[in-house]
């Protein structure tokens, strides 16, 4: 009998070890937040003078892509889901570099699937769990 409830007690420590490791940290609410790009997972660095923001407030996103505006619908939660619909923008034209960077952040930006905030700094990951856009808090 007291080998049994060893037993027991043994199982349940694992499965709140378990559970405890498994468990995501819980993310703070990207609404009522604002974004500068920093850095990103592409092979060229972001262009000098090229501003990128994100603006979160009422489930959406929106900011500056390096030459247009662009504003999307997002759904994440504290578990550090992260998703958007795919972003609409302005249309104008701008330098090619610019240009160039503005549709690699809106690429990666509707790719990502997951987000974390550490302090000032906002990751957004990809599906291979890679971070793909950094942020600092504007």
């Amino acid at each position: 009998m007291a080998n049994r409830i060893r037993l027991g007690v043994i199982l349940l420590l694992l499965l709140g070890v378990t559970a405890a490791c498994g468990a995501p940290a819980k993310q703070p609410a990207l609404d009522g937040t604002n974004w500068n790009l920093t850095a990103w997972a592409e092979p060229e660095p972001i262009p000098a003078g090229v501003a990128i923001t994100a603006e979160f407030a009422d489930g959406r996103v929106a900011g500056t892509s390096g030459v247009n505006r662009y504003n999307g619908a997002v759904e994440s939660s504290a578990d550090g889901s992260f998703a958007i619909d795919r972003p609409v923008s302005t249309m104008m034209a701008g330098p090619e570099d610019a240009m160039k960077a503005e549709a690699s952040y809106l690429r990666r930006l509707e790719e990502a699937t997951s987000y974390a905030i550490d302090g000032d700094t906002l990751v957004l990951t990809d599906a291979d769990g890679q971070p793909s856009l950094t942020f600092t808090r504007a």
